[in-house]
């Protein structure tokens, strides 16, 4: 148990640096992408050998495997993006929406309606929306931002339960199926990369690739294995102050009141989602 709490703690100020990272580099999305997957899917081959599996793969396994890629790559152009036109901590903010989407998307896909608690955590993530976006326009930074965020919180909601549904499928197969696809789709955006980026940068592109990707989701794997949903959930909502707190200090992002009482409420909407669904379990058998 304690080696998961050190891992789960690494893991924390991994990927809480990554929005962080991803705002500070002159890369852009398409360049972090690209850079990120080919060298994860380069390091999950070396290290996890998926390679060993190809002889596995059947036709009906190459719709799954590239939905999981193709869903991937859009929850990374989202999230990047959002980055890119808002903040760390709004795309951040946006992308931990993906609690909120698990309860309608149980609704919709497993028939679990949603309870009392679930209606709250809703109301109180929209207030918290309220206090962070200015002024509710498209020609709004922020709050296209958020929305990008948003969206990709919905796409990163989806992938658990695809690669649930598909966990037939060899686990490193899957994995390495993520990125491969994703990495395809990025590629079509070649002509808009920029490659033209100072040492510091390539540094930056270095560790969202190693750390930022490799390393903290393989840790992230083993973590969610061992320790519970809530546990784990309540420990990736751990990164969106971190995330904040890097920001401020870090890249000078601005941390007014409206915008603190805004991201502890969507937090606390999210945590309170699962803490509805725990109490739900013993009812659902």
């Amino acid at each position: 148990m304690k080696k998961t709490r050190i891992e789960a703690a690494i893991t924390l100020v991994l990927m809480a640096a990554v929005p962080v990272v991803i705002k500070f580099t002159a890369a852009n999305t398409i360049t972090i992408g690209l850079f990120r997957l080919s060298l994860a899917a380069f390091l999950i081959l070396l290290f996890l050998k998926p390679q060993r599996h190809i002889r596995e793969i059947g036709k009906s396994m190459i719709l799954p495997l590239v939905s999981i890629g193709v869903l991937f790559a859009m929850h990374w152009l989202t999230y990047f993006w959002s980055i890119k036109l808002a903040t760390a901590s709004i795309g951040i903010l946006g992308m931990s929406s993906y609690g909120i989407h698990l309860i309608f998307l149980g609704w919709t896909i497993r028939h679990q309606k949603p309870g009392l608690y679930d209606f709250i955590a809703l109301t109180v993530a929209i207030l918290g929306t309220y206090f962070i976006v200015p002024e509710f326009s498209l020609s709004n930074n922020t709050t296209l931002g958020l929305l990008l965020g948003i969206f990709s919180g919905l796409c990163f909601a989806i992938l658990p339960i695809l690669h649930q549904q598909y966990q037939y499928i060899h686990e490193p197969l899957r994995i390495f199926s993520q990125f491969i696809f994703a990495l395809l789709v990025f590629v079509f955006f070649i002509p808009w990369s920029n490659w033209h980026i100072q040492e510091v940068d390539w540094w930056a592109l270095l560790y969202l690739a190693v750390f930022g990707t490799f390393i903290a989701h393989t840790l992230w794997v083993r973590v969610t294995t061992r320790l519970s949903t809530l546990v784990s959930s309540l420990i990736f909502y751990l990164i969106v102050p971190m995330t904040m707190v890097l920001s401020h200090f870090w890249l000078g992002e601005t941390m007014p009141l409206e915008k603190v009482i805004g991201a502890s409420l969507i937090v606390s909407g999210n945590v309170l989602s699962f803490y509805g669904r725990l109490m739900n379990v013993p009812d659902r058998g």
